[in-house]
Formats: C-alpha cells, structure tokens, sequence
C-alpha cells in the first residue's frame, strides 16, 4: 500500500470521514481527499499532526506495517473516538474549541 491507501485505512479505523479528519489536523476535506488518492504528500507541518490524529507513527503511514498498539483499539476502546463518531461538523468544533481551551487554560 502507499501512504494514501494508508491514510485512508487509518482514518477508516477510527470511523472517521474525510471532512470529520480534516477538522481535527486543521486542513480541508479536499487536501484530505488528495492525501487518500496519492495526488499530495503530507509536509512537514501536517504529518505529525496526521500521525497523532490516527494514533500512528511515520513509518505506518509511509509503509503500512509497523502498527502501533494504539490504533489496534477498537473504537468501543477508545472513549472519545466512540463518543464523537457520528457528531456534525459543528459538533466536532465545538469539542476542538473546548478543547484547545482547556489546553490554553493549563487545566
């Protein structure tokens, strides 16, 4: 596979849409959508923040094999991905929002 397919592959793990990943990293869907058919590669910026929204390293998103445990949950596993499965795009905001202010308050 090549780091699209396993783009895709990742993000279908954790039941994520394109537009829903998108959100998380900060980019649009379409950038997403290009990512998954191999017309872009991730940069520099956007590559650990890809890695750490479907909880893997570089080399399993460049080689597909080196899984990490994280991503082997299930999503029952995982409290939050379960949670925010099938919330709307402005759901989605608002948790990042919170989010991100709770990080900027240091609680």
């Amino acid at each position: 596979m090549d780091i699209g397919e396993n783009i895709r592959s990742c993000r279908k793990k954790w039941g994520y849409t394109q537009k829903q990943l998108a959100v998380i990293i900060g980019v649009k869907a379409t950038y997403i959508s290009a990512l998954e058919r191999g017309l872009r590669r991730p940069g520099k910026k956007i590559l650990p923040l890809l890695c750490d929204a479907l909880g893997v390293d570089e080399r399993t998103l460049f080689w597909g094999r080196f899984m990490t445990p994280y991503l082997m949950l299930d999503q029952d596993e995982h409290p939050l991905v379960a949670a925010t499965k099938n919330f709307t795009y402005e759901q989605i905001l608002k948790v990042l929002s919170f989010i991100n202010k709770m990080k900027a308050s240091g609680k």
